[in-house]
């Protein structure tokens, strides 16, 4: 598997329905705010929701033929339309397997909801 491929083509996923062309008709998601699930529309509509302008880089990623570890920073705008509200940055880890064709069959992110949290809070004061 060409991972640092694979990386390019995420980080230029926009909206749901991209996001889902990620996934096996059976894949999971899961990170600290969403139990595991298969509705990966859902997921990605909801972050679009708090962050309308949401865009994720792929530090680094390693990996195997049927799975990749990476690092990853998130940008977005909370509160706003993406031109207006609170800009945040976040960090995390993601654990992915992939079917024989390259397709999300299991995907666990790891992230501090207490990063952009802060930033956020700090935000609303001033």
């Amino acid at each position: 598997m060409d991972w640092e491929s694979w990386a390019r083509a995420f980080e230029s996923l926009h909206g749901p329905d991209a996001f889902a062309t990620l996934f096996a008709p059976d894949g999971v998601f899961c990170d600290p705010v969403t139990p595991w699930t298969t509705d990966v529309r859902k997921v990605a509509s909801d972050t679009d929701a708090i962050f309308p302008d949401w865009a994720q880089k792929v530090e680094r990623i390693r990996g195997g033929d049927d799975w990749a570890v990476f690092e990853w920073t998130g940008t977005g705008t909370f509160g706003g339309d993406g031109t207006s509200g609170i800009p945040i940055v976040m960090h995390g880890a993601t654990v992915i397997e992939v079917d024989r064709d390259g397709k999300v069959k299991s995907w666990r992110g790891y992230l501090d909801t207490n990063e952009p949290i802060q930033q956020i809070q700090a935000g609303q004061k001033t």
